[in-house]
């Protein structure tokens, strides 16, 4: 198992972030996976790192913080936080985010608190996570295998067995093994970029989302937009992998030009918590109703973050057949969910789906129909009987999705 996470670390730091000579590695991971963070650590000084921090995070500690502490410290975020996310951006670092799947997280936590705490973080540090939308740094966000996802997902024997059937299923779904050559993760990277290539070569002009569950629900997109999918190139040309797994063609539409109904299909983790069962409403762009069977207030709070957390910001093609999707399960971590199924988000788009948006502000951005927001949250929307025609400049309709299949 060793020489399959040192394989794994290797993908993620030479695939992913692209780690170059002589460049800072900065990691979040939390002290659960230390083991794993360690063979990173290790890899990436062989690869020829710079240096390598460790963002360390502890979902317990976090839980005890956000129960006890008061609101006026939740408000205000330590300044040296700043500091630190200024230094790695003037330091052009590489970002490797570590996570796994804990639905319950923050069970018994205060909505207000958690979300409190989420929006004044984000005001805090809205500068670096546009750094990272624009790609003017190489990041990946990659998972680990915990006892604590294993039992989520229903694996059975000791625990270091359940700890590496989930490992093993991690290696397949992100194409590092168990998979026949066509199947490959280089192999499938280039299929993504076809796909890419003919959604932008049709410039369509809107989508249209149809499936028996009730989704109905219409997206204009905005002119000059792209697709992008797998490898995806900095500001300053380095190409990365900023998923992975990753199985997704995604996009901007315009924020302004949504219009109907969607149902979710897949519970969302959101802050520490789950939504499930949800169904949203929008009118020119604008969420103006909607519903949860479970965690209605998360979901109120996400919709709430700030003035445009309301619109969205992204939407992602995945076929209904692609691997994460086949294997039949729920991840409870958006990171595979999300790989298995079509996807929109609500909140900040990436401007990097925009022709000739470098340079551009927020609100230049914005006025070309872009999204701006301290969220970006996915939540999946993709069936088995999902349909989708997308409509060309000139009126022509042409099948993106038929049935759960890509048609493009």
């Amino acid at each position: 198992m060793k020489e399959d996470l040192q394989q794994y670390a290797r993908l993620l730091l030479q695939e992913g972030v692209n780690l170059q000579q002589n460049q800072l590695l900065v990691i979040n991971g939390d002290v659960e996976n230390k083991d794993f963070v360690y063979i990173v650590v290790d890899e990436a000084y062989a690869l020829g790192a710079k240096d390598v921090h460790i963002n360390w995070r502890s979902t317990i500690t976090a839980k005890s913080r956000l129960s006890n502490v008061k609101d006026e410290v939740l408000s205000n975020p330590a300044p040296w936080i700043k500091d630190m996310y200024h230094h790695i951006l003037d330091s052009n670092a590489c970002i490797l985010s570590l996570i796994s799947a804990n639905p319950f997280a923050y069970e018994g936590v205060p909505s207000e608190k958690i979300a409190l705490a989420s929006r004044s973080m984000g005001k805090l540090t809205k500068f670096y996570h546009e750094a990272i939308m624009d790609s003017t740094l190489t990041w990946c966000v990659a998972s680990v295998a915990t006892l604590t996802w294993a039992d989520l997902l229903g694996y059975e024997g000791t625990d270091e067995e359940k700890i590496n059937r989930l490992w093993n299923t991690i290696f397949t779904l992100c194409r590092m093994k168990h998979v026949p050559e066509e199947e490959s993760f280089a192999n499938h990277l280039d299929r993504l970029a076809k796909r890419t290539k003919t959604l932008n070569d049709l410039q369509l002009v809107s989508l249209h989302y149809t499936c028996p569950n009730g989704t109905d629900l219409t997206l204009q997109m905005p002119e000059g937009h792209l697709w992008l999918g797998g490898k995806e190139s900095s500001k300053k040309g380095i190409i990365f992998d900023a998923n992975i797994p990753t199985e997704e063609v995604f996009s901007a539409p315009h924020y302004a030009g949504a219009n109907g109904i969607v149902y979710s299909t897949k519970p969302l983790i959101y802050d520490g918590n789950r939504i499930e069962d949800f169904h949203m409403t929008f009118k020119d762009g604008k969420v103006v109703d909607y519903d949860a069977k479970q965690g209605r207030e998360y979901l109120t709070n996400l919709i709430e973050t700030d003035e445009n957390s309301c619109y969205l910001g992204e939407v992602a093609l995945v076929d209904h057949y692609s691997p994460i999707s086949q294997s039949n399960m729920i991840f409870f971590e958006t990171l595979y969910d999300e790989n298995a199924s079509c996807h929109l988000a609500l909140g900040a788009a990436y401007p990097t789906c925009l022709a000739h948006s470098d340079g551009l502000s927020q609100e230049e951005l914005h006025a070309r129909g872009l999204n701006t927001s301290l969220a970006h949250t996915d939540f999946m929307i993709g069936h088995e009987k999902m349909n989708i025609i997308g409509t060309t400049k000139d009126g022509k309709e042409v099948p993106i999705m038929i049935e759960g299949r890509l048609q493009v």
